[in-house]
C-alpha cells in the first residue's frame, strides 16, 4: 500500500510568531516532525509544502523529502489545510492510496501512534479516512453562554448535578494527523469527511497542539518533566 505524507508548514503564524522554528528541547519544532518520519518507514515519499524558504531549505537536508513551495495563493491564515494538501497532491502527480497529513504543531507524536492510524486505515475495506482524536477535557455540558450577565447553560443546569463520571464520552480532533484517500479528499474537499473513522490518541502528552505561547510552555513543561523522571525519550 502507497501512502504519502503531507507536511504542511506555513509562515506568517501570528498567536506564536515563527512557531515551527522555535526550539523545544533543543530541537526546532518542524524538525521533531521531518526526524520522526525519516525514521519510521512507513511512507512511499514526504512532501513539504511551506511559503518559508527557511523550511524548505531545512527539508532539503533530508533524503527523499520533496519540497513544495506553495503559492502566495495558499499561504494565508484563512486557508483550509484541504486546499493546501490537494496542490501537494496535484505537485506529485504520483497515485497513492492514502494521505496522511502531519501538522508541524504536534511535535511530540510517537511512531506507535501513526502505526495504529494506518493499520486502522489497512484493515477498513472501504478504505475509510482516518482522523486522530482526543477526550474533550472540558465537557460541552458544562459550558456557558454569558447573556446580560446572566450564565446560561449550553444544555441544562441538571448537567451541574452530575458527577463527571456520569457524562457522556466525547472526542475532539486533536491535530495529531489526518488520513485520507485522494478521492476522498478531492471530493468531500475537507480532512474530515463524514466517513471518516476514529483514532483514539490517550496521550494529553502527544495530543499536544502548539499554537498559542501558552501551548508551547505546556509542551515545554511536559518535556521537562518527562525527561527529569526518565519515563520518555523525546528525541
Amino acid at each position: 500500500m502507497k501512502i504519502l505524507a503531507v507536511i504542511l508548514a506555513r509562515k506568517g503564524s501570528k498567536r506564536l510568531k515563527n512557531k515551527n522554528l522555535i526550539y523545544l528541547n533543543k530541537k526546532k519544532l518542524i524538525n521533531h516532525t521531518f526526524d520522526l518520519l525519516k525514521t519510521c518507514n512507513l511512507f512511499t515519499d514526504t512532501i513539504v509544502s511551506s511559503n518559508d524558504n527557511r523550511i524548505l531549505n531545512i527539508a532539503k537536508k533530508y533524503k527523499n523529502f520533496i519540497s513544495v513551495l506553495r503559492p502566495e495563493s495558499l499561504s494565508s491564515d484563512g486557508i483550509h489545510p484541504y486546499k493546501v494538501t490537494m496542490h501537494a497532491c496535484k505537485v506529485y502527480q504520483k497515485p497513492v492510496d492514502g494521505i496522511f497529513v502531519f501538522q508541524p504543531t504536534s511535535p511530540l507524536r510517537k511512531i506507535e501512534t501513526i502505526k495504529k492510524m494506518i493499520n486502522i486505515f489497512k484493515k477498513n475495506k472501504m478504505k475509510n479516512s482516518v482522523v486522530s482524536v482526543s477526550k474533550v477535557e472540558e465537557h460541552p455540558e458544562w459550558m456557558l453562554e454569558i447573556k446580560k450577565g446572566f450564565i446560561k447553560p449550553l444544555d441544562s443546569f441538571k448537567a451541574y448535578t452530575k458527577m463527571s463520571q456520569k457524562l457522556k464520552n466525547l472526542y475532539r480532533v486533536n491535530g495529531l494527523g489526518y488520513l485520507i484517500t485522494p478521492k476522498e479528499l478531492f471530493k468531500e474537499k475537507t480532512l474530515v469527511p463524514k466517513s471518516a473513522l476514529a483514532s483514539i490518541c490517550d496521550s494529553s502528552f502527544e495530543s499536544i497542539d502548539i499554537d498559542t505561547a501558552d501551548d508551547f510552555l505546556k509542551a515545554k513543561s511536559y518535556v521537562n518533566y518527562l525527561n527529569k523522571n526518565k519515563k520518555i525519550d523525546i528525541t
